[in-house]
């Protein structure tokens, strides 16, 4: 197999300058190239500046995908408008096949989420799937926090597994469980599914999160007790269209105003991930059990269907068997499956076979229909 390589780069707070879009071309004359966007593909070679770099340079998100398992996205944020050290919480790395981190400088966060995980490997399309996650960002910004504690749990499960059966290894301990991870909006479902965390892993850690909560804050109030000198200097960086300086504010605000974000994590008694791993082992069991019994209740409610209905499709088959051609006998076919599971499911096996001799007597020269019947097990 070949090797596929997509990096995709995308302005979110600004478009770029001819400055920037010159730069972005300068790396490759194939890049796919917009105000707001540049792509890479790469089926040799490999892109010869380190993205992480150009993110903080020129771009606000990054998303790296190579077909031999590695995953990343990347964040930029203005360094005034996030608060770090909630980030910080939720840190963790291991060079050989994960890592959450932050960069910071002057005047930006860089915050990496990145997975290499070589049994992962395979082929998968980069374009279009920075485009859903792009909110993510600006729900960070926000102190929503659930995609940081979900692709923490990816990381812990990658370094447990990374580790075997070492038993000298420190316990994983959970970092700061943010409200709403019952809750996953479309950006976070993408998210998920990007990295591919566990469904039964999310529904076990999901326990200890509180629901979101839709908080009305009188920001018309707070902002009267800022001190006038700071509200004009606030009100002129807005003006000069200063990257953040909104989610600055509101956080300025909150702090007057004595409140804490809404989405700020709970400090609950930490789990380790072992025993999110545990429980998230009997979720599954409960979740197969409920699928199983819905999967039962839908086969007794179609069969009973059937039921009321079972003398017309007798008919049906009589008639599409005499048609002897491969359509009529594939619809043939398909009916009398569901009349022999009708049949077993009343106690009357013997009775429907009976009945299916008959009926098929007259076509037992058809290579074609006993090929059928034998496949589906009607003979």
């Amino acid at each position: 197999m070949s090797e596929y390589q997509y990096y995709e780069f995308q302005a979110i707070d600004r478009p770029l300058t001819t400055a920037q879009q010159a730069a972005m071309r300068r790396l490759s004359s194939r890049a796919e190239l917009s105000s707001t966007r540049a792509a890479f593909n790469y089926s040799y070679g490999s892109f010869s500046a380190e993205p992480l770099t150009v993110l903080e340079q020129h771009f606000d998100a990054l998303l790296y995908i190579a077909n031999w398992g590695t995953k990343q996205l990347a964040f930029r944020f203005p360094r005034t408008a996030i608060l770090t050290e909630h980030l910080q919480d939720y840190v963790l790395g291991d060079e050989e096949c994960h890592v959450i981190e932050l960069h910071t400088t002057l005047q930006h966060v860089v915050l990496n989420l990145e997975l290499r995980d070589e049994e992962s490997y395979g082929w998968l399309e980069g374009a279009g799937i920075l485009d859903p996650l792009i909110p993510l960002r600006e729900a960070i910004l926000r102190d929503d926090l659930r995609a940081l504690y979900l692709f923490w749990l990816k990381a812990a499960e990658a370094q447990l597994a990374l580790a075997g059966a070492e038993t000298d290894m420190e316990p994983l301990y959970e970092p700061p469980v943010p409200p709403g991870l019952g809750q996953l909006d479309r950006p976070l479902q993408a998210f998920v599914e990007l990295f591919e965390i566990d469904q039964d892993l999310i529904t076990a850690a999901a326990e200890a999160s509180p629901p979101l909560q839709v908080v009305t804050e009188p920001l018309d109030q707070w902002v009267t007790l800022l001190p006038i000198a700071e509200r004009n200097e606030l009100l002129v960086r807005v003006a000069r269209g200063q990257a953040g300086v909104g989610i600055e504010v509101l956080r300025r605000l909150r702090q007057v105003g004595r409140r804490v974000g809404a989405t700020q994590p709970a400090r609950c008694a930490r789990r380790s991930f072992c025993e999110l791993q545990a429980h998230a082992k009997h979720q599954k069991q409960l979740r197969i059990q409920h699928e199983q019994e819905q999967a039962a209740r839908a086969r007794v409610t179609k069969l009973e269907a059937l039921a009321q209905r079972e003398v017309q499709v007798w008919a049906s088959i009589s008639v599409l068997l005499a048609q002897r051609t491969a359509s009529g006998y594939d619809h043939a076919i398909s009916q009398l499956a569901d009349l022999r599971d009708l049949a077993v499911h009343r106690g009357q096996r013997e009775a429907f076979f009976t009945e299916l001799a008959k009926l098929i007597e007259p076509y037992a020269g058809s290579a074609a229909l006993q090929h059928r019947l034998k496949e589906y097990r009607l003979v």
